[in-house]
Order: C-alpha cells, then sequence, then structure tokens
C-alpha cells in the first residue's frame, strides 16, 4: 500500500469552515485525474447530507475532501452525480473494511455504519457546464477514536492514530479502490454498493417525513437516480414505494 505525500496527494489547511467549500474554491488549474485530498484538523462548518452540519475534532476526527475529474462515460454525462456517489461510497466502504479489519455498513444515501451506530458520513458535489461535469468533490468526516464529545448515538472505529497519520496510511489504499470500481460497469457498481448497505432486506419501520404517516417495510434497492426503493407492507400486501433524500425516516 502507498503511502499518500504531503504537498502532492494531501494539501493541508489549518483551519477552514467547510473542506468541500475550500476545494471547490482553490481547485488547481487542472485537477489531476489521479485526484487529490484536502485535509484539515479543524472544520467549523462542515457540510452534510441535505445541509445538515459537521464539526470536526482535530485528535480524533477526519475531516477531508477527495478532488478528482469527473469520468462521465460518452453519452451519459448526467448520470455522473449518481455515479461519482456510489463509487465513492464503495471505495470508502472497502477500503475502510481492508484496511481496519472491521466491518463497515452503509446506510443510505450516505452515511457510515459501524456495529451499528453512525461513524462518518459522505457528501458528493459535481460542478456542471453546459450540460457536463467539470470537477468532483467528495468529501468525508469520520470519527477515528472515541471521544467525550461524539453524541452518545455516534460511534467511532477505534483506530488509536491521528487524523493526518490516518490519511497518509489509509489514503493509498482508498485510492486503489476508487482506481479500480471507476471503470466498473453500472450493474456492478450499483450491485456492490446495494450489497454493502446496512438494514437492506430487513423488516423494519419507516415515517414519511411529509404526512408523518408510520409504515412497516423493507428497503429493497435504489434506483437509477439513487433514490431509495422499499417494499411497504399492510394486511398482507405491499407494493414498491421510491423515497429521496429527506422523504423518508428510519425509525
Amino acid at each position: 500500500m502507498k503511502a499518500l505525500i504531503i504537498g502532492k496527494d494531501i494539501e493541508l489547511v489549518d483551519s477552514v469552515d467547510s473542506t468541500n467549500e475550500y476545494a471547490k474554491q482553490t481547485l488547481r488549474t487542472f485537477i489531476d485525474g489521479q485526484g487529490y485530498w484536502i485535509f484539515t484538523e479543524r472544520q467549523t462548518k462542515g457540510k452534510g447530507q441535505s445541509g445538515s452540519l459537521w464539526i470536526s475534532d482535530s485528535a480524533n476526527s477526519f475531516t477531508g475532501s477527495f478532488v478528482v475529474q469527473p469520468q462521465p462515460w460518452p453519452g451519459r454525462e448526467q448520470d455522473w452525480a449518481v455515479r461519482a456517489q456510489r463509487i465513492f461510497s464503495v471505495s470508502v466502504q472497502q477500503s475502510l473494511m481492508e484496511f481496519l479489519k472491521i466491518n463497515i455498513r452503509l446506510k443510505w444515501p450516505n452515511d457510515i455504519y459501524f456495529e451499528g451506530k453512525k461513524a462518518g458520513g459522505m457528501l458528493i458535489e459535481v460542478g456542471w457546464q453546459q450540460g457536463k461535469p467539470l470537477w468532483t468533490v467528495a468529501g468525508l468526516g469520520l470519527n477515528l477514536n472515541h471521544c467525550a464529545e461524539f453524541p452518545a448515538f455516534s460511534g467511532h472505529l477505534n483506530t488509536n492514530t491521528s487524523p493526518l497519520n490516518f490519511l497518509k496510511e489509509w489514503g493509498g489504499m482508498f485510492k486503489a479502490c476508487w482506481d479500480e470500481y471507476r471503470f466498473w460497469a453500472d450493474e456492478q457498481l450499483l450491485q456492490n454498493y446495494e450489497n454493502g448497505l446496512w438494514g437492506f432486506g430487513e423488516r423494519r419501520w419507516f415515517e414519511e417525513s411529509l404526512t408523518g404517516f408510520a409504515f412497516e417495510g423493507e428497503a429493497m434497492g435504489v434506483d437509477d437516480r439513487n433514490r431509495l426503493l422499499i417494499r411497504r407492507i399492510k394486511q398482507g400486501e405491499s407494493d414498491i414505494g421510491c423515497f429521496d433524500i429527506k422523504e423518508i425516516k428510519w425509525l
């Protein structure tokens, strides 16, 4: 496994409101197709999914953004945002499991779960021009070690290392996964993404965010827009509903 090099593979920032925002404002003139990381020891206004916040603890939290050129397939440029989300998710999951020798799951859409608790999250953003993607910034936050300031319901990966050292060592393994998965066919990528999802195929209770209606069902997969597909079960009958981010809650 090749360790990442500060100044080549990693750009260090002392403190920043959001590594994603910083990355978008300071894109290198030529984004190396191999990609690079923006890393900070203190993020004050980190961006989570749908506007939620992720604030890092310098000793125990990893906060960084992976910046890479888009790689849309010819004629499929509009599909890049969903494809990038799946490539990044699977790359993070598989590399963490290989590096730490633990079982990592992905909770739809972008949470990282370990031992049934949220231990991290991702946020993928794409810049567009005339219908074509120009850049991709994938933010990642991880609770590496136990911290009393973490909420009781959150988890941690128990890495026993500093965030920067973690990136330098784990980053090479992540990059190897990214380089492999970005060439996978959509069907293979989707299968691996769904196989790694938390709670899939299990009967659970869900709540529709808009109406507050609760129902029993099974998460069955995701569609081509990455919406969650749930088989709703009621009085022996069932149907399939699809839900976008923030439209459904897991109970």
